[in-house]
């Protein structure tokens, strides 16, 4: 596959920085933005070109039939019929690779999935919209109420907002009437740096400034020290 350097590749470098986002005041745009920018230049599969039918802009982790969504798929399917899930929210949902390739084996599952970035909820509407399938544009750090749903599943998504915003989107979740919330953690992460929009680091829910300790449920992603922790809300 061809490895283009586009004009999204240099934007998105110029506003992923602190310097430049210190004065972008509009917030909800800023993150818009940025995903925008990111999803464009296919920044987390080192800018591959992509097209509509193997759209493939989730990054590394979401591969469909790697090892890592193979094991995530068998452990959260095994982690959906033991505690009765019905109703899944997916946020962000990204280019659905992988998730699709859960629902096969659980076609009762009711699923929504969030993401901020236009082009791909389009796309995915379009592909893989049912009866029991929907994809909505929304910038979860806004969203107020998650209400509904047995299980909120968060994924790749607290490593790229600052510790505010992590705590702000963990708050409207505690403030929802749901059963579960599944979120990615490094367990081994001793200290949470913040970052600006876009950037990146490792997350450890269960320190501080988050303070998550009581896990209902967790599994190893087989990849470094990563693990989905699920909680009971």
């Amino acid at each position: 596959m061809k490895k283009r350097l586009s004009i999204y590749y240099w934007l998105r470098k110029i506003f992923v920085s602190k310097y430049i986002q210190f004065f972008i005041f509009k917030k909800t745009f800023l993150r818009k933005f940025v995903f925008y920018l990111i999803y464009k230049s296919n920044h987390w599969n080192k800018h591959i070109d992509s097209n509509r039918d193997n759209l493939m802009v989730s990054g590394p982790g979401s591969i469909p039939g790697s090892v890592q969504t193979k094991n995530i798929i068998i452990n959260l399917n095994e982690f959906i019929k033991k505690n009765n899930i019905k109703k899944i929210l997916d946020m962000p949902c990204g280019d659905f690779a992988w998730m699709k390739e859960l629902l096969k084996i659980n076609n009762k599952i009711d699923y929504t999935g969030y993401d901020i970035v236009k082009d791909i909820i389009d796309i995915n509407n379009k592909k893989y919209s049912s009866d029991k399938t929907r994809f909505l544009l929304k910038d979860i750090i806004n969203e107020k109420s998650f209400n509904n749903y047995d299980l909120v599943f968060v994924r790749d998504f607290f490593i790229h907002i600052n510790n505010k915003d992590i705590n702000k989107v963990l708050t409207s979740i505690k403030n929802s009437r749901i059963k579960y919330l599944a979120c990615s953690n490094y367990n081994d992460k001793l200290f949470n740096e913040d970052v600006v929009v876009g950037q990146h680091r490792k997350i450890n829910l269960s320190i501080e400034p988050f303070n998550m300790k009581n896990v209902f449920h967790r599994f190893s992603e087989n990849e470094d020290d990563k693990y989905l922790n699920f909680y009971k809300i």
